[in-house]
């Protein structure tokens, strides 16, 4: 039962007397004495008659919703749904109408911390209408604060939900249920609310069990969703769920279950125009965004495509805005230090030069050496001086065409790069500084170019490429600027002259652009061509971003007669260069979409999902892989299983930029993913066993497209040794149990699709060989000695730290168990400095709320930084009870200086030896845990010999040069 100090009239504990006798004519009886009535007896009153005992509690929904209430009322066990709320209920039960304690917990992740780590809160609910409230944070799909407030007037910017519970408001607005459409459909209902029998039309919706009478809105139906799952009837009728539709809004969604004949979600989820609005926040879910668009996804490509030409004339209009401002207040350019020379040509079309100027002074804050070539304007364009400051001006009488004037400015350029850049661009914030710190990093680079956009928001290109017939094509033109394709860094043979970066001796010392190809195109294709020929490479960078007004500065018409001229000429020049590359073909686009660097390897890395090392469990390891696999200068595609759920940008913040994530496709796209990339791979590694299982199906209907590739199946963990360990500690006697060698045998049959198959440890190599598997390599994790600064004396307690992605998981049980069962009795023998610290990624599918809370429990679920918890904790616990693999924790806690105590398991699986430089305890023994920990806890000598000799194995058994050295011997 709750303690009497939370008895407040800010919570939803308290008897509210004067309240009661407003809400309820007939309590008027209760008091006529007016004698002061005891709460145990008011509350058996309020009980008996049904009425509830504040604003915040709903007593009628709360029995109607629980039927177990109802029963323990019955019986004599609970005098009200109230009192038992306060007793028990309020740990996971909803107590009013609008609210649902689940929904609160799901959708303040900081709230589920707060609560875990014993804050001052007894549930969500009481932290809703104590703090969240005024905050405006919801505690209901059905209740939005922010729209509440703009519905009425008074004190509602206060406490909204406080507000309407006080009021007469017969709010019902929400987007989750379709008021409108719901007084059409059923206008009974509306009847009874304005005979004042409930509050609103939400109001009805929800304090009944309809069982299908009524729908909340026409892409929902209740009898439709009910007998299409039958598996959460049960937990309609005990209340767990109020409706089909609470189970759909807090799971159904997320698993795309279909909520009505005619609404597909997992096609639906699938369309590129539904995964923008999910990735952008602009929905919450696919069933929002079903709502939105009414089920019909635009193809905004296409739209796109047809709007070209307004968005030119748009773009004009926008030039001319920004050349009256240039007009009163010259664009400067006053150069001191010579980062960067930009070449700009001009002819005619001086709003367009001005806001390419404005754009590129705005992108850029350091200094440029800014020279233009006025070629023989007969406009405004004559003056630019006069609207540009501290600018080299050339200026010729005729015109003498883009190509020669280059060559022209490039003679003054003073720094050390030069940028060209058309005079019908805008070139985005950062390009610039983006383009530079590349040369300035890897002296191989030669040339830089653009993603160039179209005014329409469309692709121009993403490098381009050159086919056999000397014949051209940007990669990407007209795809969306956000997909994977265009948003990492890769060598291609030549990128266009509209904004393109090269070092200043080397346009020099090949003599400029060939003036052969005058007035102009191909010219960059050839520059290109020789800066490879020399050597240097030419890169594509998406960070590097113009928007291109295409065929500003040229016609359609006559760019086409320049480009069927000096093609002839590019030919003639480049017949070696040509012979080694593609023949023209739109199936040949992605295999010659780069150029191959001597001993690299084009992989394609397929893993359950997009590896980010918060995942933990595998992911980490994955990450490392990945990465090693780019800096040793491979080229690396990642594919998921599943489509991720969080932002690209985060993605793409978490690798690389020169490798390729496939963010928008999933499995069921991966074999149209590999028919478009024949050509394209010579290894396809797969992450984890079940995964080359999933796959063997679609490398069967692909292998003809592929002959010679090389299938690596990464084992990650023998999955078979923690089933089996999880079976016997579940109790399923061992006669029912498979034996080890059948699970063995099943596992490992998928893995025969392979050309090698790669295993985390020594002892899973030893269970492959036993499978017949031979010359298994091993390719353990990898970490960077990082000791923390702490003392050992400015340490306390313990540390664990893993990913929790089901509740059916090894690091949910090892933490449970921890908790519930090992903690209890070291608190009483530990310093009461000393907590428990558990953080980790924690998976929707996996919830701590029914974990013990004490104020010596802290649970901080996923965090950013563990260095500061590694170096505060004295030791790492690990006490998993079955696993497989090897926990990446481990080592991480061992390269950060933090010595462990683990289970038996873990420590044979991680090889390390017992006292020297790890601390073992059995699994499962709550005693033998005890022991070590009690008896390690104050031995500083043995916590730094722990602590030295564990840095001293991730160092030599860990570093990244070994590491790199197992992946290219595993790729060879």
């Amino acid at each position: 039962m709750l303690d009497s100090e939370t008895k407040t009239e800010n919570s939803w504990n308290h008897l509210d007397v004067s309240w009661i006798k407003q809400n309820y004519a007939e309590a008027e009886s209760f008091f006529a004495s007016g004698d002061e009535i005891p709460s145990d007896d008011l509350m058996r009153l309020l009980g008996s008659n049904g009425y509830s005992p504040n604003p915040f509690f709903d007593e009628d929904y709360y029995v109607r919703r629980y039927p177990d209430v109802r029963t323990l009322i019955e019986n004599g066990t609970y005098v009200s749904g109230f009192d038992h709320y306060r007793s028990v209920g309020f740990r996971s039960r909803s107590p009013h109408w609008l609210f649902n304690e689940e929904y609160y917990i799901i959708m303040n992740a900081d709230v589920a911390r707060e609560l875990l780590s014993g804050a001052a809160f007894c549930n969500g609910y009481d932290h809703y209408i104590r703090v969240g409230d005024s905050e405006f944070r919801s505690g209901s799909w059905f209740f939005d604060p922010l729209e509440y407030i703009k519905s009425t007037v008074g004190g509602a910017s206060q406490a909204p939900f406080r507000h309407y519970l006080n009021s007469q408001s017969r709010y019902s607005n929400s987007f989750w249920f379709d008021t409108e459409w719901f007084m059409k459909t059923y206008p009974d209902v509306l009847e009874e609310v304005n005979q004042g029998k409930w509050k609103s039309i939400l109001h009805y919706y929800l304090s009944r069990k309809n069982e299908g009478a009524h729908d909340p809105s026409e892409y929902f139906l209740e009898r439709f969703y009910t007998d299409t799952n039958s598996d959460i009837g049960d937990a309609i009728r005990s209340g767990r769920f109020n409706s089909g539709y609470e189970h759909f809004l807090l799971y159904g969604i997320k698993e795309r279950r279909r909520p009505h004949p005619a609404v597909d979600l997992e096609q639906y989820y699938h369309n590129p125009y539904t995964q923008k609005l999910l990735l952008s926040g602009r929905v919450s879910d696919v069933f929002s965004a079903w709502c939105l668009t009414k089920g019909v996804a635009p193809d905004t490509r296409v739209i796109l495509e047809e709007r070209e030409e307004v968005t030119k004339y748009a773009y004009e209009k926008k030039a001319t805005a920004i050349s009256i401002n240039a007009a009163r207040k010259p664009i400067d350019f006053t150069c001191r230090d010579y980062n960067i020379s930009v070449i700009l040509v001009v002819y005619n079309n001086l709003d367009m030069t001005l806001n390419a100027l404005a754009s590129l002074r705005a992108s850029y804050t350091g200094d440029i050496d800014l020279i233009i070539v006025d070629s023989g304007s007969r406009d405004e364009t004559r003056h630019i001086g006069r609207y540009v400051r501290g600018a080299v001006v050339l200026q010729s009488e005729s015109n003498i065409g883009f190509l020669r004037a280059c060559n022209m400015a490039v003679q003054h350029a003073r720094a050390p790069f030069i940028l060209f850049l058309n005079n019908d661009t805008e070139i985005q914030p950062g390009s610039i500084s983006s383009a530079i710190e590349r040369f300035r990093r890897d002296q191989r680079v030669g040339v830089i170019g653009a993603k160039l956009i179209r005014t329409n928001g469309l692709m121009q290109e993403a490098g381009s490429t050159i086919f056999r017939d000397g014949s051209v094509t940007g990669y990407m033109r007209n795809a969306s600027p956000d997909i994977p394709e265009v948003n990492f860094v890769r060598r291609v043979d030549f990128c266009s002259g509209a904004c393109l970066f090269t070092r200043t001796d080397l346009v020099r010392l090949l003599g400029g652009f060939d003036e052969s190809y005058i007035p102009a195109y191909y010219e960059e294709t050839d520059y290109c061509v020789r800066v490879w020929k020399l050597g240097f490479e030419v890169i594509y960078d998406p960070s590097v971003v113009t928007i291109h007004y295409e065929f500003g500065s040229s016609s359609k018409e006559s760019g086409s007669s320049y480009i069927n001229r000096n093609r002839f000429i590019f030919n003639a020049r480049h017949t070696d260069f040509l012979s080694q590359k593609f023949v023209g073909s739109r199936l040949n686009t992605h295999a010659a979409r780069s150029p191959r660097r001597t001993g690299s390897k084009r992989i394609l890395f397929i893993e359950d999902a997009i590896p980010l090392k918060h995942f933990g469990s595998g992911f980490s390891r994955s990450h490392d892989i990945i990465t090693t696999m780019s800096n040793l200068g491979h080229e690396v595609t990642v594919f998921p299983i599943y489509k991720p759920a969080v932002s690209t940008s985060r993605l793409y913040a978490s690798f690389p930029d020169n490798v390729e994530i496939i963010w928008d496709r999933e499995l069921g796209d991966l074999k149209s993913f590999l028919i478009d990339r024949i050509g394209c791979y010579d290894v396809i590694w797969i992450a984890r066993t079940h995964n080359v299982r999933r796959l063997v199906p679609i490398l069967g209907e692909t292998a003809h497209l592929m002959p010679q590739i090389s299938i690596v199946a990464d084992t990650e963990a023998v999955s078979s040794i923690r089933e089996e360990q999880k079976d016997r500690l579940a109790g399923i006697p061992v006669e029912k149990l498979p034996s080890l060698a059948d699970r063995l045998r099943v596992e490992c049959e998928c893995l025969r699709i392979a050309t090698k198959a790669v295993v985390v440890s020594s002892q899973d190599a030893e269970v492959l060989a036993s499978q017949g598997f031979t010359s298994v390599p091993v390719l353990g994790h990898l970490q960077t000695p990082q000791p923390g600064s702490k003392p050992w004396e400015d340490r306390s307690g313990f540390l664990f730290v893993g990913a929790i992605h089901e509740s059916d998981s090894p690091n949910y049980d090892a933490v449970a168990w921890l908790a519930t069962a090992l903690w209890p009795v070291l608190e009483m023998a530990l310093p009461r400095e000393a907590t428990l610290t558990i953080a980790g990624y924690v998976g929707p599918k996996a919830s701590l709320s029914g974990l013990p809370r004490t104020s010596r429990i802290v649970y901080l679920g996923e965090v950013d930084d563990l260095a500061p918890l590694y170096d505060s904790a004295r030791f790492f616990i690990a006490p998993t009870r079955y696993a497989a693999g090897i926990p990446y924790k481990l080592h991480e806690a061992a390269a950060h200086g933090l010595p462990i105590i683990a289970s038996d398991i873990l420590r044979r699986q991680i090889g390390w030896k017992n006292g020297d430089e790890i601390l073992e305890a059995t699994a499962g023994d709550a005693e033998s845990f005890y022991d070590t920990i009690v008896r390690a806890y104050d031995d500083r000598t043995l916590w730094e010999s722990l602590r030295s000799n564990a840095l001293e194995r991730i160092s030599n058994d860990h570093n990244a040069k070994i590491y790199g050295e197992r992946i290219t011997d595993i790729l060879k």
